[in-house]
């Protein structure tokens, strides 16, 4: 398999990526533009529970990290699960401010009419997923949504995504995976996915930088879809 990065000058050539049947995005920073707002969550969580009050950097370096995960990290084990359920509720107050990502609404609704299944895995929780994606008015194209609630091991593990394989009577073979973190592009990595998009630079030859979601059309056409 040969190709170049997106974010270069030269158009990039994709090869050997036939019959992919469905593109897996990640949700936010992906389709949503909603990481602000986690961070800002489990910053406020930490107040309210009188915790040391971590950096919007360092908490940033932790989006992509299933949910509970990030709690663990920034609450400790043994109130993970009350911090969770206190983060997601600061996270849906402040969803009024949720917005779909430029390109995203355009690029499901062009993939659907071309045939392609649309499935999204993501560290949120279910409720806090299912709800950002109908504010944003994205839950109309997605087939399969996999949570940090439906895995016993998160991203980068490739558990989630061979969930929503088998969710979608799918193989590794017959999807592209988008994302905007390394936990992302490690996940399908790990679950021996052909061609990862990236949202911003990847120093690795198996990944497609991009500068926007609306890049991915320019490879439609090199994905027949397999019948």
């Amino acid at each position: 398999m040969s190709y170049r990065s997106a974010d270069g000058s030269d158009d990039a050539l994709l090869a050997d990526v036939k019959g992919i049947r469905a593109v897996i995005f990640d949700l936010d920073g992906t389709l949503v533009d909603t990481v602000p707002l986690h961070a800002l969550s489990w910053i406020e969580t930490c107040k309210r529970l009188g915790l040391t009050v971590p950096t919007m950097e360092y908490v940033s370096t932790l989006m992509g990290l299933r949910a509970l995960d990030i709690a663990k990290k920034l609450c400790g084990e043994e109130i993970a699960e009350r911090a969770l359920e206190i983060k997601n509720d600061i996270y849906l107050s402040l969803l009024g401010n949720a917005k779909a990502i430029n390109g995203a609404p355009e690029l499901l609704r062009l993939l659907k009419d071309r045939g392609f299944m649309v499935g999204v895995v993501t560290s949120s929780s279910r409720r806090v997923a299912t709800k950002v994606l109908e504010v944003t008015g994205l839950r109309k194209y997605v087939d399969a949504l996999i949570t940090g609630d439906d895995v016993n091991r998160g991203k980068p593990d490739p558990e989630p995504l061979l969930k929503i394989l088998n969710l979608l009577g799918l193989s590794v073979d017959d999807v592209v995976v988008v994302g905007d973190s390394r936990y992302d592009v490690e996940m399908a990595l790990n679950a021996g996915v052909r061609v990862v998009f990236f949202l911003g630079n990847y120093g690795d030859p198996r990944v497609v930088s991009i500068k926007g979601l609306l890049d991915i059309i320019g490879y439609l056409d090199q994905f027949p879809i397999k019948h």
